[in-house]
């Protein structure tokens, strides 16, 4: 954003020297009345707690003394009739005090923090907002200030610092730093082994075979390629290594080399059909083939990430009504990669297809018209125009489906079969091996792993220049495929919706059968258990946690977009990497983070709904911060310096002009943070406890157990309720946006 277009609430202003009431004195209050009305600290895990003995023992310490008198102190000086910004830096340097003393006594005492805490805190940040804006250090009003604080809390809170945790516990143990953990868990046959004495062949052999294939065969390209003998050289060690490692992968055993070759197979594998998909939904010329990808794009949306897992098994498993009632088969070669890798493409493509999508319907039709008039057939341009303009969307799918693969844990649970995998070991190390520091060695190298992901993927981007929206008028019409690629896209289109259909249909299906595989007699026995017993029941606690925790995750978003994208602050892209930080995290590793940041000390939130509701804010969010700042950039920055020029705050023009104009793109986040809210397994299923159980975590115990019949009833309302829930709100969100910006419907 340049400078002629900054609304002028936002462009540096000297403060006013005025006598007028510092705005800190509300905040201020507030904190005192916290710090005297409430308890500070709590005894135990229950949050809503007003025991006096508490509150007697906790304001004794000299440091909340402090706390109480330099709030006092900020009250006082906020009446005091000097000039604006002098006043301000005296409260700013009194106000810090306070919370310094506060989180001292907290980080010294251990004690979990109550509501009188929140209070304090709260106001705290508050007060400092509005000193950093009276004094003219933030260029905006409080509300501008204090929300920058507040997100910037948030984010070291409840992203970064979690995540240190981690790293930190995987190499230091009981108080002192010890890299033996982490070097013995790297060692041992869970994590990777090569060489199996008990196998019936030599696994070092043959990947020295492949090693040795891909060492002759890179220096026979180069060869033929007729580079200098270095270059060959060079070429052939590569080759060499590339094909040790590939062999490693193929003959490994242990979590390590089956998860990197599961998501060598799935990345590239979703990340091309997402792209032919795309091709066919953008280019195609059959319009029943767009409609079918609108609903094939919103399927993996409403669907726990596993049921897929488990539809497969009604129909490609030993019973399975494909490989056993119509080929006479009972077959297990679906409980392995092979089966893993197939769910997971089933459900990674449609995401890979949305982002594809995207990129395909911005290109400039006029930069493959220009091809086709210099004589470029269909072929040539989509090689030489098409393909290298959408290597941007190509490799965000890619590291998404790469990061979704990696922190996939319901699929490997049900067909892993006998083979490890990164994201399950995570989980048997903290709740099967009780060894907190081994699934912290494996929540970390996952975490190095994803981050390697996304460095490998800005590489390939390097500095090329992708841009071709420039806001000028744009003309041409878009370039068809070639016929024949477009034939042989639809019928893989046409396979995939009929296997897709037949898999859901298994669901339905199964969850009327007595007993799938054997009696396929009907049935409503399966409902009735779901109703009558605790099915239906963690299904309402699911959706009340869904509920709450989306509108924050949406209003969170929407803020931090704002923050972002309209204001210029020190520290904002840590502002915007650590908040989007969470979604690029595997989800097995931030749940294991939030067990070792929030199971004991000051931020005690285990074993409470809190941590869950906490947990899939922001995880959720910064799908809205993506979906707001996408909306923002499309609103003339005009409108809010209007606003502003008409004396309206930052909270007012936030609310009355860019809500109502937003209100269907911040729907739609609250739709998704739901929505995955509800089918979420892999972070949740370390945070949940008795009385807090999740309807994921208990389908997929179901699964586990055998239960079937009462695992697909539960999988059918899942789906069929998620789908109402999205028709209806967004049948709402029309509605309220015609209202909202005056359009009678």
């Amino acid at each position: 954003m340049d400078a002629s277009s900054t609304p002028n609430a936002l462009r540096p202003r000297r403060p006013a020297a005025g006598l007028a009431v510092s705005g800190a004195w509300l905040p201020a209050a507030l904190a005192i009345v916290g710090w005297w009305a409430l308890p500070i600290g709590r005894p135990n895990r229950p949050f809503l707690t007003l025991e006096p003995d508490l509150y007697a023992a906790s304001i004794g310490h000299p440091l909340l003394w402090l706390t109480l008198f330099a709030a006092v102190a900020a009250l006082a000086l906020s009446f005091l009739p000097v000039p604006t910004a002098r006043r301000a830096d005296m409260v700013l340097a009194v106000g810090v005090v306070a919370l310094a003393s506060v989180v001292a006594w907290f980080m010294i005492s251990t004690t979990p923090f109550g509501m009188g805490a929140l209070l304090v805190l709260a106001g705290l940040v508050m007060l400092l907002g509005n000193a950093l804006s009276e004094s003219g250090r933030v260029q905006g009003d409080a509300f501008i200030a204090s929300s920058i604080l507040f997100v910037s809390l948030f984010v070291l809170l409840f992203i970064l610092y979690p995540l240190f945790t981690v790293l930190r516990s995987s190499i230091y143990i009981d108080g002192r730093f010890d890299f033996s953990v982490f070097l013995r868990t790297m060692q041992h046959p869970l994590f990777f082994m090569l060489g199996n004495d008990r196998s019936a062949v030599d696994e070092v052999a043959l990947t020295l075979r492949w090693s040795l294939a891909g060492l002759i065969g890179f220096a026979t390209f180069a060869l033929w390629r007729r580079v200098r003998w270095t270059a060959v050289l060079a070429r052939a060690v590569l080759g060499g290594a590339l094909g040790f490692v590939l062999g490693a992968l193929i003959y490994g055993n242990g979590a390590l080399p089956t998860s990197l070759l599961l998501v060598s197979i799935v990345a590239p594998t979703a990340t091309l059909l997402g792209l032919a998909f795309a091709l066919l939904g953008q280019r195609g010329r059959l319009g029943a083939v767009r409609r079918s990808l609108d609903v094939i794009s919103i399927l993996p949306i409403i669907t726990p990430p596993f049921v897929l897992a488990f539809a497969m098994i009604f129909l490609l498993g030993r019973r399975g009504l494909v490989t056993y009632n119509l080929l006479d088969m009972q077959s297990s070669w679906i409980f392995g990669i092979p089966g893993v890798a197939l769910a997971q493409i089933l459900a990674f493509t449609p995401i890979a297809y949305l982002l594809l999508r995207g990129s395909l319907s911005s290109l400039n039709p006029a930069l493959e018209e220009a091809a086709q008039t210099l004589g470029a057939g269909p072929w040539v341009t989509l090689r030489t125009i098409t393909w290298p303009l959408v290597r941007p969307g190509l490799a965000a799918a890619f590291l998404l489906s790469m990061i979704e693969s990696l922190a996939d844990f319901g699929n490997p649970i049900i067909l892993g079969g006998n083979r490890k995998y990164m994201a399950t070991e995570v989980y048997l190390s903290l709740t099967g091996r009780f060894n907190p520091n081994e699934a912290a060695v494996y929540g970390a190298v996952l975490l190095l792993m994803v981050l390697g992901a996304f460095f490998l993927q800005r590489w390939w981007l390097g500095g090329g220049s992708f841009v071709t929206v420039t806001g000028k008028p744009t003309s041409g019409a878009l370039a068809s495929i070639p016929r024949g690629l477009e034939v042989g896209l639809t019928v893989v289109l046409f396979v995939w919706t009929v296997f897709v259909a037949a898999l859901y249909l298994s669901i339905v299906v199964g969850s009327f059968a007595q007993l799938w595989g054997v009696n396929y007699t009907f049935t409503l026995r399966h409902y009735q258990d779901f109703f009558a017993g605790a099915g239906w029941e963690v299904f309402l606690f699911t959706a009340r946690v869904a509920a709450i925790s989306a509108v924050p995750a949406m209003l969170l978003g929407f803020l931090v977009a704002y923050l972002v994208a309209r204001q210029r602050f020190f520290g904002r892209r840590f502002v915007e990497f650590g908040s989007l930080l969470s979604f690029a995290t595997p989800g097995t590793v931030m749940g294991v983070a939030y067990i070792f940041a929030f199971n004991t000390g000051p931020v005690l939130l285990t074993a409470s709904a809190t941590i869950i509701v906490i947990a899939l804010v922001f995880r959720n969010m910064p799908v809205a911060i993506r979906a707001a700042v996408a909306g923002l950039a499309q609103i003339d920055p005009s409108l809010e310096e209007a606003s502003t020029m008409l004396r309206a705050r930052s909270l007012t023009t936030m609310r009355r002009v860019l809500f109502p104009l937003l209100i269907n793109t911040l729907v739609t986040g609250l739709i998704f943070a739901f929505v995955t809210a509800m089918t979420a397994v892999s972070q949740v299923i370390f945070l949940v406890s008795p009385g807090n159980q999740f309807a994921t975590v208990l389908l997929l115990g179901w699964v586990d157990q055998g239960q079937l019949g009462r695992a697909a009833a539960m999988g059918t309302i899942l789906i069929v309720s998620l789908l109402l829930v999205i028709v209806v709100v967004l049948q709402l969100a029309r509605m309220l946006g015609a209202r909202m910006v005056g359009v009678r419907t």
